[in-house]
């Protein structure tokens, strides 16, 4: 609490022993800083920096900056404080998930330390269980990434990004691409958007119908609404029926009727909706010195709305074993090894892509990585995968063992809770 005195239309406060007194024009205004005063906490910096910034004259463009870094340090000082102190408590108390050696955080079941803007993250995010549970699945796959450079740099870049960590752990990305094969594009492009649109409502593709109606334009609409609509005042419509959503997604990159992308650089690259992208990993740069280089380019939505690369915005899901690279400078976009693209991005009326803020359709992707990880398991020794730097040098037999098997668990769970999620439309 902070001492304060209201006269007329002006506050005064002592904050650290030091007089503030500021004007205000309106009765609301007033009540309003008056009581901020009364309920800030001396002892917390960030609450009394902002009590001070009230009673400030307007900033030079300089001043701002320096104060906004200042706030920054004090948001990063803060979370770490909070960190440390749940630290000690697990040290003290223990925890289902979590323990501590010496000043490190580690994840129970995988002996790789967890870096510590992602520590501070489960510290910061604790209390809320899908924030945790998102974020435990996101660590126990960025602990099979091999390079320590990626598993200690992906989820800063991610929220620097805004991008979204999905409940399995993946994350969502963005790339351009040009068509290498037109097929049906009309058709194709209309199926990608509508498909993740509807994933993204939470509702049954299933239950979907495209169709085209009487001025030949591409339609989607719930099976029951599409018999209503083909009927009005008694009389039959004749539009035409094309099929089912679900249907004809899993046929959009059909040989010939399927629409084929490809990246605008060399051309060479398959891209097709619903179907893995990948590269031998040893054929992409690793180097984070270099933002453009060999390896799979997915990018925030800032820098693909931007336009680079093709013609066609794609939204993929991206695993975070698989990337490689994430660029120290010019940090919109990163390299990996693998990606699946899931649909066609939607954009706004000022042609910037609107972000998904939630996924409903990695489950056959949580599939793949499963077969990939019983591959690995199966077709080489542990050993040689660590000197292949396939599978992180720290990581032992029974950590990779554990991961694999918490991971067809969250898979399996994850598949329950899309289907109880999903509005079935009668």
């Amino acid at each position: 609490m902070i001492k304060a005195t209201r006269i007329n239309n002006t506050i005064v406060c002592v904050i650290e022993g030091k007089m503030f007194q500021k004007s205000f024009e309106t009765d609301k205004e007033i009540m309003s800083i008056y009581e901020k005063a009364l309920n800030t906490d001396e002892t917390n910096q960030l609450e009394v920096i902002d009590l001070k910034e009230k009673f400030a004259t307007e900033l030079t463009h300089e001043e701002k900056e320096r104060k906004n870094a200042q706030k920054a340090e004090l948001e990063e000082v803060e979370k770490s404080k909070d960190l440390l102190e749940w630290m000690n408590e697990i040290k003290d108390l223990g925890d289902t998930h979590f323990r501590v050696e010496g000043l490190k955080l580690y994840m129970k079941g995988i002996d790789i330390t967890i870096p510590e803007f992602l520590a501070r993250e489960f510290a910061e995010r604790r209390a809320n269980d899908e924030d945790l549970s998102s974020l435990q699945n996101f660590w126990r796959l960025c602990a099979l990434n091999p390079d320590p450079r990626c598993r200690e740099d992906l989820y800063k870049f991610l929220i620097n990004n805004n991008m979204v960590v999905t409940p399995s752990g993946y994350f969502l990305a963005y790339r351009n691409a040009d068509i290498k094969q037109e097929g049906n594009r009309e058709l194709n492009e209309f199926v990608g958007l509508h498909y993740t649109k509807i994933k993204n409502w939470k509702k049954n593709v299933k239950n979907y119908i495209v169709y085209k109606d009487g001025s030949e334009e591409y339609c989607c609409a719930t099976s029951d609404k599409f018999d209503r609509v083909k009927r009005t005042e008694g009389e039959f419509i004749d539009f035409e029926y094309i099929g089912i959503l679900s249907d004809l997604y899993n046929e959009i990159s059909n040989e010939g009727t399927g629409t084929v992308y490809t990246d605008e650089r060399t051309g060479e690259t398959i891209i097709k909706l619903g179907s893995p992208v990948s590269i031998d990993r040893k054929d992409c740069d690793a180097n984070p010195d270099q933002t453009c280089s060999r390896g799979l380019h997915l990018g925030s939505t800032d820098f693909m709305s931007q336009g680079n690369f093709g013609q066609v915005g794609l939204v993929c899901l991206c695993n975070p074993m698989n990337v490689v690279a994430v660029p120290y400078a010019g940090g919109q976009k990163l390299r990996t090894s693998e990606y699946l693209p899931i649909g066609i991005s939607e954009y706004d009326e000022n042609r910037r892509i609107i972000p998904i803020e939630t996924a409903t359709f990695e489950y056959e992707y949580a599939e793949h990585t499963e077969e990939e990880l019983f591959k690995m398991l199966e077709t080489a020794s542990f050993e040689s995968l660590k000197e292949h730097e396939i599978v992180p040098k720290e990581l032992r037999l029974q950590n990779f063992k554990a991961i694999v098997e918490d991971f067809m668990v969250v898979t399996k769970e994850i598949n329950e809770q899309i289907k109880s999620r999903i509005i079935k439309v009668d």
